[in-house]
Order: C-alpha cells, then sequence, then structure tokens
C-alpha cells in the first residue's frame, strides 16, 4: 500500500439523465456537437443522483478502492453541501485531515446526461478552485510516495509550487490537467518535465503539440520528447495509449454501454497510477485505466462504476486489441 496525496476539486454533482435531450450539430459550437433544448422548454428526467464529484474526490476515490493510502488536498465551505460531501467520502474510509473548509459556497456541478452517455456539464468552482498553500502540511507532502494532481481551474502559481515542492523533495507526481492549465501552454510545458505522469485527450494533445488531430503517430512521437516518464493520451472509445521512452503502446477500449461518460477521465488516472504503483508494465498499467474507465462509463455519476482490487482483477484476465511501436 503506497501513500498517495490526491490534489483536486471537490464538487457536489447534481446528475439528470433524460431520453429527452438530444445531441444535435452545430457550426457556431467547438468540436460540431452540442446538448440542447429549446429556449424555454421543460425536460422530464428518468434518473438523478446527488454525489460527490470533482476531479479530486473521484481520483481520490479510485485509487482508495483499488488499495492504496489516500488523502486529499482539496477545499470545501461550511454548508449544507460541504456537509454532504464529507459525509459521503468518509464512506469510502477516505483520510479528510488535508481537506479545507473556506467561508464560501461549495462547489457545485450541474451535469445532463443524454441517452447515449453524453454529456454536458455546468460548474460553479467556489471554495473548490481557492485551495491555499498556507493551509498545507507540507511536511506531510515530503512523506506520500506519490502526489496525483486533478485539474485546479487554470490556478498555475499554486500548480507550479506543488510539483516544484514534489520534485524537489523525490516525491513521484503526475497531473491531469484542466482546460484553463491548457489555455496556459508555455508555463504548463515547463512543468512537465518534472512529472512522472502526464494526462491527456487526443485532442488536448493535438493543440499541446501543434499537430493535426488527424496524425495521430507524429503527436505522439511530439508528446515523447515531453520529457515526462509516462505520458498517456486517451481516445474516448476508441482507446488510450501510453508513451514510455520513446516506446508507444496503442490499446482498444473494452467494449461497453455507456450510461454516463461523467467520471471517465478520472477513472482512467486511476487505473493507470495505481498500476504504476504497484509496479505493473506498461502493458498493465495502460489497461487498468481502460478497464477502470471503461467500468465508470456503465454507471451513473462519476463514482458508483469505480472498480475495487478485486474487480479490477476479473476485468484484467479479458483480451484487448494492442499495438507497439518505437517512435
Amino acid at each position: 500500500m503506497n501513500k498517495v496525496i490526491v490534489v483536486g476539486a471537490a464538487v457536489v454533482d447534481v446528475l439528470l439523465k433524460s431520453k429527452a435531450l438530444k445531441t444535435v450539430k452545430g457550426h457556431e459550437v467547438p468540436g460540431g456537437l452540442a446538448m440542447c433544448e429549446v429556449v424555454g422548454g421543460k425536460l422530464e428526467a428518468e434518473e438523478s443522483m446527488v454525489a460527490s464529484g470533482g476531479g479530486g474526490t473521484n481520483v481520490a476515490v479510485g485509487l482508495h478502492r483499488l488499495g492504496e493510502a489516500v488523502k486529499m488536498i482539496s477545499r470545501i465551505g461550511k454548508d449544507d453541501l460541504g456537509e454532504v460531501m464529507i459525509n459521503q467520502l468518509k464512506k469510502e474510509g477516505l483520510d479528510l485531515s488535508m481537506v479545507q473548509k473556506g467561508e464560501g459556497k461549495t462547489g457545485l456541478s450541474v451535469v445532463l446526461v443524454s441517452a447515449d452517455g453524453g454529456r454536458s456539464i455546468v460548474t460553479y468552482r467556489g471554495e473548490s478552485g481557492l485551495i491555499s498553500s498556507r493551509e498545507i502540511d507540507w511536511e506531510e507532502i515530503k512523506k506520500a510516495d506519490w502526489i496525483q494532481i486533478s485539474s485546479l481551474g487554470g490556478e498555475m502559481q499554486f500548480l507550479e509550487d506543488i510539483i516544484l515542492f514534489a520534485f524537489n523533495n523525490a516525491v513521484k507526481v503526475g497531473f491531469n490537467p484542466g482546460r484553463k492549465e491548457l489555455d496556459q501552454k508555455e508555463r504548463l510545458m515547463k512543468l512537465i518535465p518534472k512529472l512522472d505522469f502526464f494526462n491527456v485527450n487526443r485532442m488536448e494533445a493535438s493543440i499541446l503539440t501543434g499537430v493535426s488531430y488527424d496524425n495521430e503517430k507524429e503527436i505522439m512521437r511530439k508528446m515523447a520528447d515531453f520529457g515526462c516518464r509516462v505520458v498517456a493520451v486517451t481516445d474516448g472509445k476508441r482507446g488510450a495509449s501510453v508513451i514510455t521512452n520513446h516506446t508507444w503502446l496503442k490499446m482498444d477500449a473494452f467494449a461497453v454501454d455507456s450510461v454516463d461518460d461523467t467520471g471517465a477521465g478520472d477513472a482512467f488516472v486511476c487505473g493507470v497510477v495505481a498500476g504504476i504503483l504497484q509496479n505493473s508494465n506498461p502493458e498493465e498499467y495502460l489497461k487498468m485505466g481502460l478497464a477502470s474507465g471503461g467500468s465508470q462509463v456503465m454507471k451513473l455519476g462519476a463514482k458508483d462504476g469505480l472498480l475495487y482490487k478485486n474487480e479490477m482483477e476479473k476485468w484484467m484476465a479479458k483480451k484487448l486489441k494492442m499495438v507497439e511501436e518505437i517512435i
């Protein structure tokens, strides 16, 4: 069992799944697809859920279920939603001694889920975007075997502080950035060589490398030059890749029926990081990431599908198509 500290957002998710939500094409939106309802419309939902969410809590729970000793650094408000958050995380057995409490509101996300599992999210970050360096026990961080960081809402100074502290104290660190970190490319690129694990999706990798989305091999070649020990690139239902020492390993996704894609990326991170910590080889930890992500999308919400260690063993017995290439 490794000592892991997870840093990231803690928000309460309110999920509504409706057959009436449609995914439509639209040239005015990035990616060309939108989930919408007419202005003034009113929809009925068939399923609902109120649950702890945010990249920090999702990854913390996922790694704990896979056998790691996890502490979480995040920030919530001293309000009713904060109590909901704490109660749910206590049930998972997490160590919450490093969770901060502020005077503002606990973060909140409204997640709209369509019949095919696609989702759109509106997030109010609240206190989750205000993690304070001054309230962190930095001596405790020195004791960790691994620090895993989820998106910090673009708070680059704090991100730089914690990555440099980990690097200077020989604590391994992984990072899965969000849009606001990716928008600050120049500062982000300086941090990547200090990471032991870096994870983005294929579109984000295309933007970071400046290579066309369709030129997958060149994207991977550029990502291999970033200087990070393990780089992972997810590609939705097409699977995912890991790059180590200029070896590109690509694996198909598990064939599953998607109920809700919320938290799939966080789940993938849980599987890969747990595999690295448990001294698995790249083929094994990539498969663990895909198993965790595949299980997650089969359930509503960001946590119900996260695997326990005994469940992971069953998924690992299944075979997936894999290709390996030196780049």
